[in-house]
Order: C-alpha cells, then structure tokens, then sequence
C-alpha cells in the first residue's frame, strides 16, 4: 500500500513557504502512484497528463503542457488528492487545468499564490465552455475544494472558503419534445442491434470473442450493472435462495462501481435462463486462465504443463521449436521460432533455454498486482469471471497458455461500437455477422445503453425508487430519474391504463381501519409510498420532492380517504365545521373592506367545498366499503407545467398535429388543470 501522510501547514511562516513544503513532501515522501514514478514526466502512464484546458492527446506538444509556475503544485495536488481518496473519474485534473488557464488570463501568469475569487469565477467561466453540462458542474465542484484546500492549509495567502460552486446540477431530462426524442436515441439502445446481439447468443456461438461479447451484454440486459461491476464478477457470483413465499430466486453476488456496497442483485424470472446460461459460457471460456492463475499461486516456481507443453524435464535443454511450444509462440518454421523468440528478447538458439528458464521469463509477464484480479473486492484470478488468457479473443494471433489477460471496458465496448476512423479495418461483432441497419448502416450499441433501458423497463413497471436504486447499485435514489427515458405518450399510456373504478374509488390496499399499519401492510399498499395523514393517507413519494402543500392535506390531490374509516370521517366533519365558521369570518371581513381577507375567503371558499365533497362520497351507500377517494385538484408539479406549456403551444401552432394536441390536453385535464 502506498505510503499516505497527512499535510500540517505552519501558521508562523508565509504561504510561500509552506506551499514549498507542501510539494517537496509529495515529490518525496508520497508513494501514490508507486515509487518509481518519473516526478519532472508531464505524462504519468495511466495516471495523468498534465497538460493544459482543452487538450486531449495523451502525448501533447511542448506549447500544450501545463506552465512551469504551475505544474509543480498540480502534480503535488493531484497526488495527495489521490492518495486520500483515489477516484478513477481524477476530476482534480480538470479543476487544475481550468484554474491554470484563468490564473494566467488574470494575472498574467499561473503561479497558484495567486490564486483568487476573481479567479475562481474565471475558472468557472472556462469550465461551461469546455465541458458538458454534467462534467461542467463536477469540475465546479473540484474547484470548490481545491480553494478550500489551499486555504485551509495556507498555500495561498488569500482566504477562498467563501467561493461557491456557481454551475448547476444538469436539469432532469425532458421527455416532450425534439430535445428529448434526441437524448432517448442517444441513451438507449438501437432496437435491431438488441435483436441482433440477442439472436447471436441464442444461436450458440463458438468463435471465442462472439462468446465473450454476448455473454456480457446478456449479463448486462438481465440486470442493470455497469460493465466495470460485471468484468469484476467472480466465477462463483451465482447465488440461489428461496424468498419468503418459497419461491427459488437466482441471483449474483458482486460489489457495485459507485459508492454502494457488495450485495446479491436478483435477476428477474424471464431472465435467469439467459444469465445462467451466460455466466456458464463465461465459465468455460476463463477455466484454462483460472487454472493458470492457480497454479502460479500454488507452485510460483515451477513450469505450468499445458495440453501443448514439450514433454520434458524442467532442466532439459530445449530446441527453439520447443520453447515456443511452452510458451505458446508461433513455431512452425525454424524462422517462425527465431522471429517468436526474437521478439520476446529471447535467444534464438537451439538449447539455451530450459522450462524453468522461460518459467522467470513468464512470471516477469505477470499482470499488475498479480494475484490479485481485483483487489479492493478480494477477487483473484483464479476466481474471476472474466480472466482470459493473453490473445485468446484476438482473431489473428495464437493463444498465449501461460500468459493471463484482463479484459477492459474498453476491450468490451470496441467489440460493439463502431470506429469510423479506422474504416475496415475494424469490424464489431454485428459486422462479423452481416447486420446493419433498415438503412443499411452499421450497428453500434454501448454497455450502458443496457442499464439505461433496465431502469426505463423497471419505471413503466412500477418499480419503487427505493428498489430501483438498489437494484442498480445507486446510492442516491435521485438519480433513477437521469436513467428513465419514458415519453409523453408513455406517461400517458400508463395514464390511460389506469382503472379509474379502482385507483380513484378502489380499494387502496388491506390496510384495517386501525392505527398504527405495520410494515408488511404499507408494503402491500397500491403505492409505493405512503404514510398515514390525519384524514386518510397520503401517497406523496418523499424521495423525489418535499411536500409543497405544507400539510393542507384537504387541497391535496395524493391525499387518500378510506370508506368506511369512521373515526377519519368524523375528523373530517369537524374540519368542516370549523372551516364554514372560518368562512362566515373571512366573508364578514371581506365585506368590512379588510386588507387580504378576499385570499383568506377563497381559500376557506375551496377547502369547504372539498370537504362536503369528501363528506358526500364517504357517506353515500353507493361508495363501496373500504374504496379510496382521491379528489381531483389543480396541485402545482412541474410535470404540470411542461404538459400545460407544450399543449398550449401545440393547439396554437398550425404545424402541430391534432393528434399531439388533443393527447397533451388529455394530459393536462387528467392532471386537473385546464390549458386556457
């Protein structure tokens, strides 16, 4: 593990000072990264490239590096950050290049003590202008904590706690309109690829990449998982456990990308034939690089015997045909084994090498962090999902028996999407296939296109929040509403679908008049979420918005009232007693001519109406006992806005169909408000 400290600043001497301080501990004490790290590289492989705002190559030119007053503190910055809480995003590089790049059109130059609220704003500036709207608003928030930082640990001399991230969070997505049409399109998948993909992997495929490939994306359609939580899986994730009807439920145990914790994420029923046939293929395909794996953990000196390994001693000399042979090389011809041997750094001699020679020579070759396949999750080779052998997916080179492989997203994601720049030269496996598009384009589709069609699927099922979250490994329930792509006319289908018979006058749930419900009986409940009122109950679902109605639960539209809950009819009754003589008051004054009594009077006007409304229905004999009554209102949500706003438009635009109209005035009256 590498070696992390943590920086204390002295008050008694100038920022200056300690600033120098601050990079000279990094440059020599941190080990992040490892300790062989290049420190005066601009380029750490895999790591960073500090480079300036706006440059994305990996090998940028001298005019594109970071400037010489700034790159020391950004490289000390950027290593402490990562050593006290490593991120694979490294946003701190984007907050360092904004800052460096405002420093040095405000001041002139891009020393970080000057560093200020002007500054800061700039950066901000520079920031939207570089960057999508979501990366945008995480780059604010690392500039946020890079001033907070440098201040708490007096590196500058000025004070920036004060500055505040000013980019807003990225809106939810709109679903009416050009705008969205265009985000589903880009977020979910193309019909035909799905079909495609699908009819590959039904059609059991025996090419090792085609394996592979529809063996992920069929794991990644049977439950909504990032494809870094799938390539981490271990070859034993399958879990089975009867629920508590009894029923046998098929799952995998893995540990989720994005701050939440390992669980067992179920698949549904109409999908487990797939998974498990997925995970089986997977199975088979690393089972040689497992048993590689393991044996180097076993026996770390001693020569792994494969299927094609020359049957001789370990201290036999070798002929070059037989090394390559041991070591999986291309052995053909004599000049095919000089040209393998030489291009390995190996002599290219008869003799020279033994099994246990080229055994140091294999073990040299060892991916990184070897055993570990995984380490932060405990997972190792020999028990990963996805370990492969060097080559053993590639088309035109031979297998390496005694060389491992771990596949990368990227590695994955080549495999479906198209690579224009590289003309045909690279062909996806809907290529290799012969698919294309009704128009004859090629096919693409990404790894997470799949997530975001589970979720949408999940939405227009009725999933809670709460378990759709959890089912996709989200820590933050808010963020289900970034991957729902449902359309106007879906939210309308579903709309339509609805039995009014049953939702606006039906029974709510086997809730029994008594209070306090139990757990079991809320879970039972036609709603996902809802609690008990003083009047009934309420199905506001607190995690997507606080209530905006402030307890006036009477001229509430997700306020229920149960038939046949006489101690709630009689709260109501004396509410409406106390609102008509509230009434009589407000109307008395509103004749005397006082100030505001004319809001207080319509206010009083509604709530009494809507109470003799309610009180009419639950006494009525033709009410059935135990149905729910919901009254229609005009409550504020910004669903109501957008709906009111788009119909609007649509009935006054000629270019608009009657068709869109009349659907989006449908809407608008079934939300309770007119469109006038």
């Amino acid at each position: 593990m590498a070696d992390v400290f943590q920086f204390k600043p002295r008050t008694e001497i100038t920022a200056e000072e300690n600033l120098r301080a601050f990079i000279n501990k990094c440059r020599d004490e941190l080990t992040v990264f490892g300790s062989e790290l290049d420190w005066n590289a601009y380029v750490w492989p895999k790591f960073a490239v500090f480079a300036k705002l706006g440059v994305t190559m990996r090998k940028p030119t001298p005019e594109q590096l970071m400037d010489t007053d700034f790159v020391e503190f950004a490289k000390a910055y950027f290593r402490y950050q990562q050593g006290h809480k490593p991120t694979a995003a490294k946003t701190e590089l984007r907050a360092l290049r904004a800052n460096e790049s405002a420093l040095i059109q405000v001041n002139g130059d891009a020393s970080i003590l000057g560093l200020s609220i002007e500054c800061l704003d700039e950066a901000a500036v520079l920031t939207k202008q570089h960057y999508s709207d979501g990366a945008a608003y995480h780059c604010g928030r690392e500039i946020e904590r890079l001033a907070e930082f440098v201040t708490t640990y007096h590196l500058i001399p000025a004070n920036l706690k004060t500055w505040k991230n000013p980019i807003t969070r990225r809106r939810d997505i709109t679903r009416t309109g050009k705008e969205a049409k265009e985000v589903r399109d880009k977020k979910l998948p193309n019909e035909i690829a799905l079909n495609a993909l699908a009819e590959i992997f039904a059609n059991d495929p025996s090419d090792n990449r085609d394996i592979f490939t529809t063996s992920v994306f069929a794991m990644l359609m049977s439950a909504p998982s990032r494809i870094s939580e799938v390539l981490a899986l271990p070859a034993d994730c399958e879990v089975t456990e009867k629920d508590s009807k009894g029923v046998e439920r098929y799952g995998w145990r893995f540990f989720s990308g994005k701050g939440y914790e390992g669980d067992i994420k179920w698949i549904p029923t109409v999908m487990v034939d797939v998974a498990k046939t997925a995970v089986a293929r997977a199975k088979k395909l690393s089972s040689e690089a497992r048993a590689l794996a393991l044996w180097i953990e076993k026996n770390p000196d001693k020569f792994y015997r494969h299927k094609h390994c020359p049957n001789v001693s370990d201290t036999a000399p070798l002929t070059m045909k037989q090394a390559c042979q041991a070591l999986g090389l291309v052995n053909d011809t004599r000049k095919q084994c000089t040209t393998s041997l030489f291009n390995r750094g190996l002599e290219t001699k008869d003799g020279v090498h033994t099994l246990n020679s080229l055994w140091v020579h294999v073990k040299e070759r060892l991916p990184e962090g070897f055993p570990w396949f995984v380490k932060d999750k405990g997972i190792k080779y020999s028990n990963a999902l996805f370990a492969l052998n060097k080559n053993q997916l590639h088309g035109n080179r031979g297998c390496l028996p005694v060389e491992l492989h771990k596949p990368t997203n990227n590695f994955f994601n080549n495999d479906i999407v198209t690579r224009d720049s590289l003309a045909d030269s690279h062909k996806n496996i809907f290529d290799r296939h012969g698919y294309r598009s009704e128009t004859g384009e090629r096919l693409k589709v990404t790894s997470h296109q799949a997530r975001h069609l589970l979720n949408t699927i999940a939405q227009r099922g009725g999933l809670s929040n709460l378990e759709l979250a959890k089912w996709s490994g989200r820590a933050d329930v808010k963020q289900n509403r970034t991957y729902n792509h449902m359309t106007e006319y879906e939210l309308l289908a579903m709309a339509e679908r609805i039995d009014t018979s049953k939702t606006m006058f039906g029974p709510i749930g086997g809730v029994e008049k008594h209070l306090p419900v139990t757990a079991q009986e809320f879970n039972s409940l036609e709603k996902a979420a809802s609690h008990v009122t003083e009047y009934g109950f309420c199905v506001h679902d607190y995690t997507m918005s606080l209530c905006e109605k402030y307890r006036d639960c009477i001229n509430c539209t997700e306020q229920v009232c149960i038939k046949g809950d006489s101690s709630k009819l009689e709260r109501i009754k004396e509410r409406l007693v106390r609102t008509e003589a509230l009434l009589k008051v407000a109307e008395k004054d509103v004749e005397e001519g006082d100030a505001g009594a004319d809001r207080w009077f319509t206010y009083h006007q509604k709530t009494a109406i809507r109470l003799r409304e309610l009180v009419s229905i639950l006494e009525s004999p033709e009410t059935e006992e135990g149905a729910q009554i919901k009254l229609r209102g005009n409550d504020f949500s910004q669903l109501r806005r957008v709906v009111q706003k788009k119909a609007g438009e649509s009935i006054s635009n000629n270019n608009s169909s009657d068709e869109e109209a009349s659907i989006l005035e449908d809407v608008t009256k079934m939300l309770g408000g007119g469109i006038g």
